[in-house]
């Protein structure tokens, strides 16, 4: 009996132990809420896309609910626009996807209960990040923008801790506490771009446009939340975005320049003049923007960027990280304009190709992906209506766009997404 109590005990306390981390995790002291009342605010949108059914109608208006950040551009940045009834060069960060199509847009500060209408300055739809600003001095009274702190791989559990905020209601604002999964590389499907994202655990409460907390202060904004997971854009990102606000053309976040694959067999490698066994991708397609599309080919095999070796999988030793994909190098290493050299192989001669680091462009595509702001573009002859092929046209064949819709019309699309 005593044999069977000592086993159930050993068996017992990894349990035992788990249980009691976990606790102390959710036990800990959360960051001072009061802060927040000065530095982030309710938004509510109301939101009318076109009816892409027929293209000269709208469909019935939606809401949607989230936060907003209090942000300051930094100094040598300034937006053409009006005056936005402050001195301080305080505007509203918030997602696109909450502000796109936007008849009104209402934002509701802690204090007061009167919401403020806002106007959309800046939307960059492929990052999902957009900039308000409220013509209203009252609004900008007493409000603070928040402090930035990059997020660092650690091993350490606790350094992992992150908070975001958990709002009941306009008067209820409380705290949610998770942690950070990993730095990845997220890929939104509506615009095919790719950029670093946070993905985080026990997060569900918050929502779009809500601060990511590290020592109270934002290490990112969440993007999307639920059943316990959340996405958000690091501070590393979103403060590249704020650099950026000036530029005129906008220029987006830096961004690959093509498409890549795998080789997959021995055979494969000498097609391409490749000796077997090189570390390295293939570059499938080239596409008309981003980092390297002036100076690589398809059929090029890419094996180092900059002073990072790729490997098979696209990955590299990343100096933060560890071993990630190579687009992770955006988020803080390389940047829009740095000079970078990439080395293919190209005809089975090593070649070394001298560019810059370029940003995604939203209007450079064959067939547009998925359109925000502006009316689609048709024309009626003879008794037919005639549209662009476009992503928000393949969606009215419901969620399952990608196996119900025509084929030769899904096939065209993935032909021409460059």
């Amino acid at each position: 009996m005593k044999q069977n109590n000592f086993l159930y005990t050993l068996l017992k306390w990894p349990i035992t132990a788990t249980v009691f981390l976990f606790t102390s995790v959710l036990q800990a002291d959360p960051p001072e809420i009061k802060p927040w009342f000065q530095q982030a605010v309710l938004l509510k949108s109301y939101q009318q896309s076109f009816d892409w059914r027929t293209p000269w109608e709208k469909r019935e208006i939606r809401t949607q609910s989230g936060m907003a950040l209090v942000v300051r551009l930094p100094v040598s940045v300034r937006i053409s626009v009006s005056e936005n009834g402050n001195n301080n060069n305080l505007y509203l960060l918030t997602t696109a996807e909450i502000v796109s199509d936007a008849t009104l847009i209402e934002v509701t500060r802690k204090d007061i209960r009167s919401p403020f209408q806002a106007k959309l300055v800046l939307m960059d739809y492929a990052a999902n990040l957009a900039l308000l600003q409220i013509n209203n001095s009252k609004f900008w009274r007493n409000l603070r923008p928040v402090k930035w702190t990059p997020v660092k791989s650690s091993t350490d559990h606790e350094a992992k801790d992150i908070y975001s905020l958990k709002i009941k209601s306009q008067d209820e604002w409380t705290m949610e506490s998770g942690t950070i999964d990993r730095m990845a590389v997220g890929h939104r499907e509506v615009s095919n771009a790719w950029f670093p994202l946070l993905r985080l655990n026990g997060i569900s409460q918050s929502g779009q446009g809500y601060p990511l907390l590290k020592d109270n202060e934002t290490a990112g904004m969440i993007l999307d939340a639920g059943t316990g997971e959340a996405k958000a854009m690091p501070a590393a990102m979103l403060l590249e975005f704020l650099k950026h606000a000036g530029s005129n053309p906008y220029r987006s976040l830096a961004h690959r320049g093509f498409i890549w694959s795998r080789l997959p067999q021995s055979s494969t490698y000498n097609h391409f003049q490749i000796p077997t066994g090189k570390p390295g991708i293939w570059i499938s397609r080239v596409l008309p923007y981003g980092t390297g599309s002036d100076v690589l080919m398809q059929g090029d095999y890419l094996t180092k960027l900059g002073k990072w070796t790729l490997s098979h999988d696209g990955k590299v030793e990343h100096p933060d990280w560890g071993i990630s994909l190579f687009d992770l190098l955006f988020l803080a290493h390389l940047k829009v304009g740095d000079s970078v050299k990439l080395e293919v192989i190209r005809e089975g001669k090593p070649v070394v190709l001298q560019t810059k680091v370029s940003a995604y462009e939203e209007n450079s595509r064959t067939v547009p992906l998925k359109i925000v702001g502006r009316a689609p573009r048709y024309v009626i002859e003879g008794g037919f209506l005639f549209q662009e092929l476009t992503l928000n046209y393949l969606r009215i064949w419901g969620t399952n766009w990608q196996t119900r819709a025509p084929m030769r019309l899904r096939l065209f699309l993935e032909q021409n997404k460059a």
